[in-house]
């Protein structure tokens, strides 16, 4: 499965904040949650719970030894040992942009979906703006959360370097629910990671392996 956090679907629609509006503190919420429930998760940013932080590509590498491994397992007939794990992945759109030409982004992302239900492993993303991330991407994405951010008084907040305490409450896009399906506290999930932080992640992966 894939799940995007995003800030707005195009950026056209100039009502909704781009930067600061709770991607990624959205993004850890979820994490948080699959954590809870016994899942091993890897992001490319720090988070308290995280099993491992590490960069997009050293992540698709691990998936690939441990489904290799798996399957020489089976052919000798060996016990397989059951790890779910789930991929927390900031700013995809730079992850994606980085792999090169559209049809070579194509192949990466049909290769990477087709890994992630091999492996039974979810992925979550957060991207600035959906229709910035690669169609395809898009096509394979099931599920696409849109997080709003408020005031402690319910009004909402577009800027981005506001200092206050925040709401924020979570639209889902697809499938499409008119009303907030969740509303989280933002200065709770922030313990869980670092707000600050700036993702420096590339993806530079040898074309005989998509």
């Amino acid at each position: 499965m894939l799940m995007a956090i995003v800030g707005m679907i195009d950026d056209e629609n100039t009502d909704l904040c781009i930067r600061g509006n709770g991607k990624t503190c959205t993004l850890t919420y979820y994490l948080y949650r699959y954590y809870l429930q016994g899942y091993e998760i890897w992001t490319n940013y720090f988070t308290t719970f995280s099993k491992r932080v590490i960069g997009f590509q050293e992540m698709i590498n691990r998936l690939r030894d441990i489904h290799n491994d798996n399957e020489l397992k089976k052919k000798a007939g060996l016990p397989i040992k059951k790890v779910t794990i789930i991929l927390g992945v900031s700013e995809m759109q730079d992850l994606i942009s980085s792999v090169g030409s559209d049809k070579y982004q194509t192949l990466f992302v049909d290769s990477f979906a087709n890994q992630l239900r091999k492996l039974d492993t979810d992925c979550l993303y957060d991207t600035q703006v959906l229709k910035s991330i690669h169609i395809k991407l898009r096509r394979h994405t099931e599920n696409i959360r849109i997080p709003m951010k408020l005031h402690l008084n319910e009004v909402y907040c577009n800027f981005d370097r506001c200092d206050q305490k925040h709401l924020i409450d979570i639209y889902s896009y697809k499938p499409f629910n008119k009303y907030p399906i969740r509303r989280i506290k933002a200065w709770q999930v922030g313990k869980l990671y670092n707000s600050k932080e700036m993702v420096y992640d590339k993806l530079v992966i040898p074309k005989g392996e998509v």
